[in-house]
């Protein structure tokens, strides 16, 4: 019985890790191609279907996964025959290699920022109040290059212990206690990736599940003593594996340049605008992503996306918005208004800051 939810649970994940949507950069088209029969099907079912991270499009997809997993069954058991694979050894294999690519690949992310990235001057100027718990919690967590960097060493040396037998089991008990705090920081904060950290942690359980062994020793139960075969064939393959893995992760950034987005650059007048004579409008912000943003007098928030071809002057055709950078104005519908720069870079909240005794909190 428990062979057969092994060798079904290996068809799950290898259908779960097929049809995610996720955007790759090197292997993208692979997962696509795999992708586009099904995705066709449901949207032929219903065209109005988005897959995009935990929209109903996407649970479709997951729970289509589960029902060809179950059904690849009896291929799953074939291959396992064939090649003479032990199923838990064959599970311990495609869990490892799922947890390797998103511990990877997040912990890198943080790593060079691209993920909980420091936010944005219209978010720094928005009552604290107004904020989403989401945008909350990533605006304070990106406002901190050390706490980032930090969460993405720890992700990221987790992953690079599963290449290792003897470290294996280790990974799994910190791939647990990660994927727990992603899961409940995600629910907590009303985050939409609940169901894609929610399967990592499942399969970091069923994964760790699998080094039966280890846990008997943990316990102080009789356990045998574990011999490690570790073949020049299975790590040539191993970490074949993990370098067209670490290349998918790191491949972007490369050919950016950006390997720390805190210093990336943006765009020439990105920032926070004070807006003089205004009755409507106090701010003015300019967005990274070529957006310019106007913050009311009563913290509404309209966004316009802004051509930036001319250096000295920015436009948003839908409403008529001219800046003009050498006068140092804003030109809205037909009026015209004197703007200025906000450091908004020495705000309290962007500064590193330590204190060892609280005595000048006090």
């Amino acid at each position: 019985m428990m062979q057969h939810l092994k060798i079904s649970f290996i068809g799950i994940a290898c259908w779960w890790v097929l049809l995610l949507p996720f955007d790759y950069s090197l292997f993208d088209w692979i997962f696509k191609a795999v992708q586009k029969p099904f995705i066709g099907l449901l949207m032929g079912m219903d065209s109005e279907l988005i897959f995009e991270t935990d929209t109903y499009g996407t649970y479709v997809l997951i729970a289509l996964s589960l029902l060809l997993g179950v059904f690849s069954s009896p291929i799953v058991h074939w291959i396992c025959s064939k090649w003479k694979l032990h199923p838990t050894e064959l599970l311990k294999t495609v869990l490892a290699a799922i947890l390797f690519f998103f511990l990877f690949k997040y912990g890198w992310d943080k790593i060079i920022k691209v993920q909980f990235y420091m936010p944005e001057p219209n978010t720094l100027f928005t009552p604290f109040g107004k904020l989403s718990k989401d945008i909350a919690y990533w605006s304070l967590v990106g406002s901190s290059y050390p706490y980032t960097v930090s969460l993405g060493i720890i992700e990221v040396i987790t992953a690079l212990l599963l290449l290792f037998k003897r470290t294996q089991f280790l990974a799994s008990l910190l791939a647990i206690v990660i994927f727990t705090q992603v899961v409940l920081i995600n629910f907590s904060f009303d985050i939409s990736v609940k169901l894609l950290s929610g399967s990592l942690l499942l399969f970091s359980i069923v994964y760790s599940l699998c080094f039966t062994q280890n846990w008997s020793g943990l316990f102080g139960f009789g356990a045998e003593r574990i011999r490690y075969n570790n073949t020049l064939r299975h790590r040539i393959i191993r970490f074949i594996f993990a370098g067209l893995i670490i290349a998918e992760s790191i491949f972007p950034s490369l050919v950016s340049g950006n390997l720390n987005d805190d210093k990336y650059p943006r765009l020439a007048h990105h920032g926070a605008y004070r807006v003089y004579g205004n009755p409507e409008v106090k701010h003015l912000f300019i967005h990274r992503q070529h957006y310019i943003i106007l913050q009311s007098k009563n913290d509404v928030f309209t966004d316009y996306r802004i051509d930036t071809h001319v250096p000295h002057q920015y436009t948003a055709n839908q409403r008529n918005i001219i800046c003009d950078w050498r006068e140092n104005q804003v030109i809205i519908g037909n009026d015209t208004f004197r703007i200025e720069k906000i450091p908004f870079n020495k705000l309290p909240i962007l500064q590193e800051s330590f204190h060892t005794f609280s005595d000048e909190f006090h």
